[in-house]
């Protein structure tokens, strides 16, 4: 059975974007200068040359930030390969350590919760009865991604080219072929926004709810959800049969009995410990999560976001939390109601205290199984040196060893931009390594860079320099394969 939510707590994450005084002082000595990683330094004017390798990447601030986290990630890693080809010295502790906390939750679990789960037939037809479950849809959907932290230019630009698809379709368009060419869904591509047939529960709730309300050959106004903008048609509804049904009904049954169970033990455990979210932590989560690599003041880490009995949630802690999860979950923090953020911030307080409770029962999790995991983050991380070509490392003639892993590092970026080259992600590694070395980006460097990619774009005739569009991204996995899941 699937870990339940109730036990693990769901993102989140923090800290004041006024933080870190050092850093704006950082930013006005490099007025040249993008970003610096481990003495290393990108230009602006190499920075901004790089939009030239691909007319397709637009010059803007969120694309001048993602080269520049790339450029830094690389730079750390070919240097920290430099230093130790084994990658022995490299600190996972920030990434283990989450591990190892999920791990005391789940045993607590274990431990705690006891539920008969034996649900006869008789007994899950009235379950189903009531729940009136049994109607499914057959739909496809076209997805227009809508950034986190879009423009109102560009937000009215998606919302644009939705409105356009939505006529194209009423007009007679075949809908899968406007899937293939348009929708942002991995695999829309081949499926045309495919999504076969799915009951009540199975979709967020303002997709189901218009995907529910429409009879076969309809097709859907403009539906927002945290993933995008959708355009729904749905082409066929049935009743499913109880045999149909029973064997998932009975699944779900069972963890929703489970999840109850977890639920009123975490609430009687955590309604004596006087769970409170301090003001202004709900500005603070979004602010960060906007910019998950800024680095904090000492000072700034010790704010304290959430208190409870005996504990306190940090802007630090929430920073390293945050640094842990996928890009995609950081965007939809910034989009999350005052409510949904007060959930996640005394979830975060709730999973220290079981934690605290794991500990205060003598539940451990054995080294052998931390051991195991650490080897595999290794063994990751590794194989991510071999597929970017950062080992082995050696000065050509007449180079240093900066220059040559400069070399190495922007041959890479060029093959990202290009697309010849899958870009390499390092998910929380990236943080583990800005933790063992420096990496910053400047501020007032994006800005710069973006007037002049836009600039070096004005003089460069429309003709020249149409190369492929980059590869969808190949993501190392973000965390341990072995890792519970979180729910999120």
């Amino acid at each position: 059975m699937k870990k339940s939510v109730a036990f693990v707590a769901l993102a989140a994450t923090l800290a004041a974007s006024t933080a870190c005084d050092s850093f704006g002082q950082a930013m006005t000595s490099h007025q040249d200068v993008l970003a610096r990683a481990a003495g290393h330094e990108l230009s602006i004017d190499k920075a901004a040359a790089l939009f030239a390798l691909n007319p397709r990447i637009p010059p803007q601030p969120d694309v001048v930030n993602a080269i520049a986290n790339l450029w830094i990630d690389y730079t750390l890693l070919a240097t920290a390969v430099a230093k130790d080809s084994t990658l022995n010295s490299l600190n996972l502790d920030p990434i283990v350590e989450p591990y190892i906390e999920q791990e005391m939750v789940w045993k607590l679990r274990e431990r705690v919760i006891k539920v008969d789960t034996a649900i006869s037939d008789d007994a899950l037809r009235q379950m189903l009865e009531s729940e009136g479950t049994g109607l499914q849809v057959k739909a496809r959907h076209v997805l227009l991604r809508l950034p986190a932290d879009a423009t109102p230019a560009q937000r009215d630009s998606v919302v644009q080219l939705a409105q356009q698809l939505r006529q194209r379709a009423q007009g007679g368009e075949d809908f899968a072929t406007l899937a293939k060419q348009y929708s942002q869904e991995p695999g829309a591509n081949q499926s045309g926004g495919d999504l076969g047939y799915f009951g009540k529960g199975q979709m967020v709730a303002p997709f189901e709810q218009a995907a529910f309300g429409l009879q076969p050959g309809q097709i859907s106004d403009l539906v927002e959800t945290p993933f995008g903008l959708h355009i729904i048609k749905v082409e066929d509804r049935k009743m499913a049969s109880f045999e149909e049904l029973k064997t998932n009904f009975r699944e779900q049954m069972k963890e929703r009995m489970v999840g109850d169970a977890e639920q009123n033990y975490v609430k009687a455990l955590s309604d004596t410990m006087n769970i409170e979210v301090k003001p202004g932590a709900y500005e603070a989560v979004k602010d960060l999560a906007r910019k998950p690599s800024l680095e904090i003041s000492r000072r700034a880490a010790r704010r304290e976001l959430v208190v409870y009995r005996g504990g306190v949630v940090t802007a630090g802690e929430y920073t390293r939390f945050l640094q842990r999860l996928q890009p995609q979950q950081r965007s939809m923090i910034v989009t999350q109601t005052d409510d949904n953020l007060k959930q996640l911030l005394e979830g975060l307080a709730r999973n220290e205290i079981l934690v605290a409770e794991g500990g205060r029962l003598k539940l451990e999790v054995p080294q052998s199984q931390i051991d195991s995991v650490r080897n595999e983050i290794r063994t990751q991380l590794r194989a991510a040196v071999v597929e970017a070509q950062l080992v082995d490392i050696k000065p050509q003639e007449g180079e240093s060893v900066d220059q040559a892993i400069e070399r190495r590092v922007m041959a890479l970026l060029e093959g990202n931009i290009k697309g010849d080259r899958a870009v390499i992600p390092l998910g929380p590694i990236s943080y583990s390594l800005r933790d063992q070395f420096e990496g910053q980006i400047f501020e007032q460097g994006v800005t710069a860079t973006v007037q002049k990619a836009e600039q070096l774009r004005a003089a460069t005739p429309a003709d020249q320099g149409m190369v492929p569009q980059p590869q969808p991204e190949q993501q190392l996995p973000q965390q341990p394969p072995t890792a519970p899941t979180t729910g999120q």
